[in-house]
């Protein structure tokens, strides 16, 4: 096969079903040996052998364990003696049969694997462990995309022998995780399920879609704050001190985006870090994507929860068994002792229920959603409202008018080289119509001619700002993008 680029357009990609032999191995490249018996990466037979050994060693743990239960730090190091073992024990029968030996470079790449295959994620733990990576797409076994912080996207060789295997492997994934088993089943076709190192992995399968197809989502930020923005470009020194008095004055604020990989919620984390550390917060979420809990340094007090599906049949009232939804979790909240409610991304009209509850406790609130503009946004939530059944468009209009301060819309550009510009491209005040129906909208940073925010009319609240430290002369910029 004629090798292609490791970094390339899509649109010049050969769309068939065949391994791609471009971009880095699957496994951390390993030198070919003289001799050895396998050439990891790319020999069938070095696959086998994992899947061989990694039976022998699932059988020594658990007969050792019996019925003890370890934490997961003793199982880890017990998997790595009884790995090393069998890895040694494998070596010597080569030898004895006079076949290639390992080597020892192999054969610290094989205890390295079969590690990764007990404890870790297999033959995706390269790929999530490579720098720099927030997006793995994969479409079918052995069609695997790396899509990276910079822009650049990357193919990779096969994660599983075939698409069986791959689904085999996501069930034992499923079900070896610790807070919440799941089954991924041709009943249950959809899996969805947090991975360690803040990702998270979905996956379909099953008729669902033709092959199988699996989506992990990476943060390549650990901690985030305002002053990081302002240093990759993403806001000014303006909108920083904007933006820092808002979250301080207890504004709500919406946060928006130009499609996925706007940067949503690395821009509500940096809002965050504009919290006082002593205030109590409470975050509600589907998924953690936030991990305020994960920052004790800048966070002391957080009460961190996400929502659950539950388990079995939808019961009468639309629910089953063990759900949590985001209202139920907002009022278990507001049971302890809380200055401010976070919800998270608002996908559906039982998570913009609560985050309407939270804001309306005027204690400043943080939300993201979808829409294509600032004054799409408005639209967005509308609609999500009108989905419950109870909810009428007059009210939701009105809530978005009296509970949101501030709709937080972010650009991204995407540049020659791949790689994608994020900004903040506008600001605006929602408010009551004139005719005290529907939401009029003030423009509080617009585009400037590179889109980019630029101070256009002082909020409503300007006061409140000036009082949590904003400097309002600042709002006087000509239109310039302030970077120093």
């Amino acid at each position: 096969m004629t090798a292609v680029p490791t970094h390339v357009a899509l649109n010049v990609l050969p769309f068939v079903h065949q391994p791609i032999l471009t971009g880095p191995l699957e496994t951390e490249p390993v030198p070919a040996q003289a001799g050895s018996a396998y050439t990891p990466g790319t020999d069938a037979t070095f696959w086998a052998s994992v899947r061989e050994l990694r039976a022998k060693v699932s059988d020594r743990v658990r007969d050792e364990l019996g019925s003890r239960a370890l934490d997961t730090a003793t199982r880890e190091q017990l998997g790595r003696h009884h790995i090393q073992q069998v890895v040694d024990e494998h070596a010597q029968e080569l030898v004895d049969r006079r076949k290639p030996p390992l080597g020892a470079t192999v054969e610290a790449h094989l205890v390295q694997v079969l590690f990764d295959a007990m404890f870790r994620l297999g033959r995706l733990q390269p790929l999530v462990d490579l720098p720099g990576a927030t997006d793995i797409e994969i479409y079918g076994h052995d069609r695997v995309l790396v899509l990276f912080a910079d822009g650049h996207r990357e193919w990779h060789r096969p994660v599983a022998d075939s698409d069986e295997d791959l689904v085999a492997y996501l069930q034992l994934l499923a079900a070896r995780e610790p807070d919440n088993e799941q089954a991924f089943t041709p009943v249950h076709r959809h899996l969805e399920m947090a991975l360690p190192g803040r990702g998270r992995l979905a996956a379909a399968a099953f008729g669902v879609t033709p092959r199988p197809r699996v989506t992990i989502r990476l943060q390549h930020l650990q901690s985030v704050d305002l002053a990081m923005l302002r240093a990759q470009d993403e806001i000014d020194t303006i909108l920083e001190g904007f933006l820092t008095a808002a979250v301080r004055a207890r504004r709500s604020i919406v946060v928006s985006g130009q499609g996925q990989g706007s940067g949503k919620t690395t821009f509500l984390r940096a809002l965050c870090s504009a919290i006082d550390p002593g205030e109590s917060v409470a975050t509600v979420e589907d998924d953690y994507e936030l991990f305020l809990h994960e920052e004790p340094d800048r966070h002391h007090r957080v009460f961190a929860q996400q929502t659950f599906h539950g388990a079995g049949e939808v019961d009468v009232r639309g629910g089953r068994a063990g759900q949590l939804t985001a209202g139920e979790l907002l009022r278990r909240a507001l049971r302890h002792t809380i200055d401010r409610i976070i919800v998270g991304e608002v996908r559906d009209s039982d998570a913009l229920l609560a985050m309407f509850e939270a804001m309306q406790a005027g204690n400043g609130s943080l939300s993201t959603v979808h829409a294509d503009s600032a004054n799409d946004v408005v639209e967005r939530l509308v609609g999500l409202a009108v989905r419950d059944s109870s909810v009428s468009e007059t009210y939701a209009y009105r809530q978005v008018a009296e509970t949101i301060d501030l709709i937080v819309f972010l650009g991204v550009q995407l540049n020659p080289d791949g790689s994608k510009t994020r900004f903040v491209r506008e600001i605006v005040e929602p408010s009551r119509g004139e005719s005290g129906t529907g939401v009029a909208l003030t423009d509080v940073f617009v585009p400037n001619r590179a889109g980019r925010a630029v101070p256009h009319i002082a909020p409503s609240f300007i006061s409140s700002l000036v009082a949590a430290g904003f400097d309002q002369s600042c709002l006087n910029t000509g239109g310039t993008w302030r970077t120093w």
